[in-house]
C-alpha cells in the first residue's frame, strides 16, 4: 500500500454538460476577456454545485445571479444561490495564482467565498477552500489563498446560520421582535453579518456592533450595511438608539445559547487532523495495549466494487442509502463519495462508499469507507473517514483511526482532537493485498478487515 497525502481539498471532474452551459453564456460576449470572465465563472459554480449536492445541500442555480444573462453581463458574479441560506460566491482560480480575485460587485449580500482552482488541461475544478463574509470596507480585491479556510469550515459556518435562521423563523419573543423591525429584509444576510461580528468582533463590543446593523438595515440610504454607526445618525434619537441597543443585547443572549452549544473551547488546532506514515516501533506513537476485538468477516472490496448491493452483507450500507434512512445527518454533510468521473469521457469508474456504524466504548460512531478503481492501472484508492453520529457535533476526544498492513504493523493514523467533526486518512493499494482498520479509545478498540 501507499500513502498518499492528506487532502483537505475537494476535487471535481467537470462534466461535458458544465463546459457546454458554459461556453453556451462565453458564446453571447464579443469581448475576450469579459468571455473568459463569464466562461470562468460558470466552471466555478458548477463545480461548487457539485460538491453541494455531495454534502447535502440544497441549491438553486436558477436563481443565481451567475446564471441571469442581464447581471452577467453588467456584473463579475459567480454566485451560487444556497436554498434558504444565501449566496455563496464560487470564484475562479487558474494554476499557480496565489490569490483569489474577488471582485467588489461581490463584497455585499454574500456568505461567503470558495476559492475554485480550474484546471482546463485536466477538465477538473478544486475546491481549494472557503472565505467566509467580511466587513465590506475591510474586503481587498485580491486574497491570498492562505488565508483561506479548509472546507469544514464552510460546513460549521452553514450550519451557524441554519441555525440562526430557523431561530429568525420561529415564535420566540427576540425573533418576532428582530422580524417585526426588519420588516422584508433578507433573514440570511442578516444571519450570515451576524455569524461574521459573531467571529471576529471582541466579546465586549458584540452589542455595539449588532446594534449598529440592526439600525443600519433602516436607515434611509443604504449603502453597506453597518458601515457607519447609528451615533453618527441624526434619524436616531437617543430612545431609539436604547431600543437597539436592548434588542442587540437580548439577540446576542439568545445567539449565544444556540451557537455556543457547538463552540469548541479555545486551543491551539488547526482545521484537519494530520496522519502520519508509518514509522518504525521505536517512533511509534503509544496506543493504549488493549485486546483488539474483530468485526466479524473479512469485507471484499473487489466484490463490493462489482456490486454496491452486496455492502450489506458485509454489515455496510451505501452512504446513499445510510443518509436517506436517517434524520439527523448534519455531521454527515462532510461526507463525500469518491471522485467518479474520468476527464476525458463520462464513464463512471469502478467505485463504492459504504458506511457502518460501530458502537466504541460508549460511543456510536460512522465509519465510511471508499473505494474507487482505475480500470486503466488496477489502482486502488482508499479513503478512510470516522464521523460522530446523531446529534453529535464532534468526534471524542483522543479517539484513534488506525490502518495496519497486513502484518499488522501500523501504516497509517489520525487522533480527533476537541473539535474535530471528522478524521480521515487516505491510501492506494493493489488487487489482492489485505489491511485493517483500528478504532481505539482508552482502553477499547476494535478492528475491521478488508480485502483489496
Amino acid at each position: 500500500m501507499r500513502y498518499t497525502e492528506q487532502r483537505t481539498m475537494f476535487t471535481v471532474t467537470l462534466t461535458p454538460e458544465a463546459f457546454r452551459i458554459a461556453r453556451k453564456f462565453q458564446s453571447q460576449y464579443d469581448e475576450p476577456e469579459k468571455a473568459r470572465q463569464v466562461y470562468l465563472n460558470i466552471l466555478a459554480v458548477y463545480a461548487v454545485d457539485f460538491y453541494c449536492d455531495c454534502m447535502g445541500i440544497e441549491t438553486d442555480l436558477e436563481a443565481s445571479d451567475s446564471l441571469d444573462i442581464i447581471t452577467q453581463s453588467l456584473m463579475d458574479v459567480a454566485d451560487l444561490e444556497l436554498t434558504n441560506l444565501g449566496k455563496l460566491e464560487c470564484r475562479p482560480v487558474l494554476p499557480k495564482e496565489p490569490t483569489c480575485y474577488i471582485p467588489s460587485d461581490t463584497w455585499e449580500n454574500r456568505i461567503g467565498y470558495v476559492a475554485v482552482g480550474i484546471n482546463e488541461e485536466d477538465r477538473q475544478a478544486t475546491l481549494i477552500g472557503f472565505y467566509p463574509a467580511v466587513n465590506p470596507l475591510e474586503m481587498t480585491e485580491q486574497v491570498s489563498l492562505d488565508d483561506f479556510q479548509s472546507l469544514s469550515s464552510l460546513l460549521d459556518h452553514l450550519s451557524r446560520l441554519e441555525t440562526a435562521i430557523k431561530f429568525f423563523f420561529s415564535n420566540d419573543e427576540v425573533a418576532v421582535k428582530v422580524r417585526e423591525r426588519l420588516d422584508s429584509e433578507p433573514i440570511s444576510e442578516i444571519a450570515a453579518q451576524l455569524d461574521r461580528i459573531y467571529r471576529t468582533y471582541d466579546k465586549n463590543d458584540w452589542k455595539y456592533a449588532v446594534r449598529d446593523l440592526l439600525a443600519s438595515y433602516l436607515t434611509s440610504q443604504k449603502g453597506w450595511r453597518g458601515a457607519t454607526t447609528v451615533l453618527d445618525r441624526e434619524e436616531f434619537d437617543e430612545s431609539q438608539q436604547r431600543e437597539f441597543r436592548d434588542l442587540a443585547e437580548e439577540l446576542l443572549e439568545k445567539l449565544g445559547e444556540i451557537w455556543s452549544e457547538d463552540e469548541p473551547e479555545e486551543e491551539d488546532i488547526t482545521d484537519t487532523p494530520t496522519p502520519t506514515p508509518k514509522t518504525t516501533p521505536s517512533q511509534q506513537p503509544a496506543i493504549v495495549s488493549a485486546t483488539v476485538a474483530p468485526i466479524e468477516g473479512l469485507v471484499n472490496l473487489s466484490e463490493c466494487l462489482q456490486n454496491p448491493q452486496n455492502l450489506p452483507k458485509y454489515s455496510f450500507q451505501t452512504l446513499e442509502s445510510y443518509l436517506r434512512n436517517r434524520d439527523e445527518i448534519q455531521a454527515f454533510r462532510f461526507a463525500t463519495a469518491p471522485r467518479s468521473r474520468r476527464a476525458e469521457t463520462e464513464n463512471a469508474l469502478m467505485s463504492m462508499t459504504g458506511v457502518r456504524e460501530i458502537q466504541l466504548a460508549e460511543h456510536l460512531l460512522a465509519l465510511m469507507l471508499g473505494c474507487q478503481q482505475d480500470s486503466a492501472n488496477s489502482r486502488n484508492d482508499i479513503l478512510v473517514r470516522l464521523y460522530p453520529t446523531g446529534n453529535n457535533t464532534y468526534l471524542p476526544p483522543g479517539v484513534q483511526m488506525i490502518v495496519l498492513d497486513e502484518s499488522g504493523d501500523i501504516f497509517l493514523e489520525a487522533q480527533a482532537r476537541r473539535a474535530d467533526n471528522w478524521i480521515q486518512l487516505e491510501f492506494r493499494g493493489e488487487p489482492g493485498e489485505r489491511f485493517s482498520i483500528k478504532l481505539a479509545l482508552a482502553e477499547a478498540s476494535i478492528t475491521q478487515n478488508f480485502a483489496i
